[in-house]
C-alpha cells in the first residue's frame, strides 16, 4: 500500500506543480494560437505569462516559505551530552554521483556538513543516516552511497553510522529509523534536516513516539518579512514550486495520519 502511495504521489505531483503548469499552460496556449481556438490559447499564454511576471519580481517564494521555516528555532546551546543524532537524505545527487565515482551535494549540503559538525561535537553519540532513493527510476542509486563517501571525505569513519537505506519518503525515514534504533524514553535525539522541511519531518516523528531535538539547517529565507521588488529570475518559479510542494505534503501527511498535527511546533 505504502508504494502504491508512493508512485501516486510522485505522478500527481509531476502533473500539478507549479513549474510544469505553467510550462504545459504555455506550449498549450502557443498552439491554440494556431488552431481555431485563439482566444483560448491568448488567454492561457497571458495567464502564464503574469504568473511569472509576478514570481520573478516578487520573492513571493520567501513568503511562502518563512511560516515553515521559522516554525523551529535552531537548538543552541545544545545539551551537554546526546544520545543521537539522525539526518534524513535529500542532499545528495544519486546520478552524478554514480557517473562521476565521487560525492556529488545538492544545495541542501548543510544537512550533511551538519552532521559531521555535531558527530565531532558529540563523540559518543549514536549517528544515524536515513534515506535511500526517493525517485521512481534508477531505485539502484542509493542516498547511503554518497554519503559514506562524503562523511569519508570529511573525516567521518562510516563505521560509526547506522546507515538506513530503504526509505523512499519523510513517513519511512521515521518508521525505519525507529525500527532501527529503538530509542528508549528520555533519550536525547537531534533530527537534522532542511528548516522548510522540519515542521513534516519533526510530525512524523513524534507519530512513531519519538521526541527529538528539531535542528533545522539549510536555509531559504533570511528569517524575516522584507521584500524588495527585482529580477530573481526563473530561480523564484522554481523556489515557488518546491514551497507549495512543502506545503501540500504536509497536507496530505496529516491526512493519511502520517504525522502528529497539522503543523507541529517546539513542545
Amino acid at each position: 500500500m505504502d508504494t502504491a502511495i508512493w508512485i501516486l504521489s510522485k505522478i500527481i505531483w509531476a502533473l500539478v506543480k507549479l513549474d510544469n503548469l505553467l510550462l504545459f499552460s504555455l506550449v498549450l496556449g502557443s498552439l491554440f494560437l494556431f488552431t481555431g481556438r485563439k482566444s483560448l490559447g491568448r488567454k492561457l499564454v497571458t495567464i502564464s505569462s503574469v504568473i511569472i511576471l509576478v514570481l520573478t519580481v516578487f520573492p513571493l517564494n520567501s513568503l511562502i516559505l518563512l511560516p515553515l521555516e521559522n516554525r523551529f528555532p535552531i537548538p543552541e546551546p545544545l545539551p551537554k551530552s546526546l544520545d543521537g543524532i539522525i539526518v534524513l537524505s535529500g542532499a545528495e545527487n544519486l546520478r552524478i554521483t554514480h557517473a562521476r565515482s565521487q560525492p556529488a551535494i545538492r544545495d541542501s549540503a548543510e544537512r550533511l556538513t551538519t552532521f559531521v559538525g555535531l558527530s565531532r561535537r558529540y563523540p559518543n553519540a549514536k549517528l544515524v543516516f536515513t534515506g535511500g532513493a526517493g525517485s521512481l527510476s534508477n531505485q539502484e542509486f542509493k542516498s547511503v552511497g554518497t554519503a559514506q563517501m562524503l562523511f569519508e571525505q570529511l573525516g567521518l569513519v562510516a563505521d560509526r553510522v547506522q546507515f538506513e537505506f530503504d526509505s523512499r519518503t519523510t513517513f519511512e525515514n521515521g518508521q525505519n529509523s525507529y525500527k532501527l534504533m529503538r530509542p528508549k524514553k528520555g533519550e536525547k535525539w537531534v533530527l537534522i534536516t532542511s528548516a522548510r522541511h522540519m515542521p513534516r519531518a519533526v510530525g512524523v516523528f513524534r507519530k512513531v513516539g519519538w521526541q527529538v531535538i528539531p535542528y533545522p539547517v539549510d536555509y531559504s529565507t533570511t528569517g524575516d518579512i522584507k521584500y524588495a521588488m527585482g529580477l530573481y529570475g526563473f530561480n523564484s518559479v522554481s523556489g515557488t514550486s518546491k514551497a507549495l510542494h512543502e506545503w501540500a505534503g504536509i497536507v496530505a501527511y496529516w491526512l493519511m495520519g502520517r504525522t502528529s498535527e497539522l503543523l507541529p511546533g517546539p513542545n
